[in-house]
């Protein structure tokens, strides 16, 4: 298994008419592009955790790649609020974003830009062939991403 399959992502997003983020986590790169980049690189409605979103709704969207850290941190946060005791239960559920986030600066990269470098790239100059052309558009398009990841020292 490449790098590729195994990596998550997770996307941050502040949104106008919410007051806390919108998060969602573990999507492979293929429903990153799919689900998040292209409708928001191509002006289409696309749901973050839940929440049917436009890009002139979004303030601020960060593309995290998921580290084992953070994997351990969410791990340890739904595990306390399964097995702790209710009081345990209760602050964990109080505190549920403030850890969340937390969970993301400590054990995520912001991989932004280069997924919307990688986009432009690859998938852009052939938005119009995106449907019929999918997993060869994503397959190059992750190419690109992890290169430039190598390159910065990412990986």
């Amino acid at each position: 298994m490449d790098e590729t399959e195994k990596a998550l992502f997770a996307v941050y997003a502040e949104i106008d008419g919410f007051e806390r983020p919108l998060i969602q986590t573990g999507l492979t790169f293929a429903r990153l592009i799919d689900d998040v980049v292209y409708p928001y690189e191509d002006d289409k409605p696309f749901f973050i955790d839940g929440v049917s979103v436009t890009k002139k709704k979004v303030r601020r969207l960060k593309i995290l790649r998921q580290r084992d850290a953070f994997r351990t941190a969410f791990f340890d946060l739904h595990h306390g609020m399964r097995r702790g005791d209710v009081k345990v239960k209760k602050i964990l559920g109080d505190q549920y974003y403030v850890r969340l986030e937390a969970a993301l600066r400590e054990g995520c990269e912001d991989v932004t830009s280069q997924i919307i470098k990688a986009f432009d790239v690859k998938i852009r100059p052939r938005l119009k062939d995106y449907l019929p052309d999918r997993n060869e558009l994503i397959e190059s398009a992750a190419i690109v991403f992890w290169e430039g990841l190598k390159k910065l020292g990412g990986l």
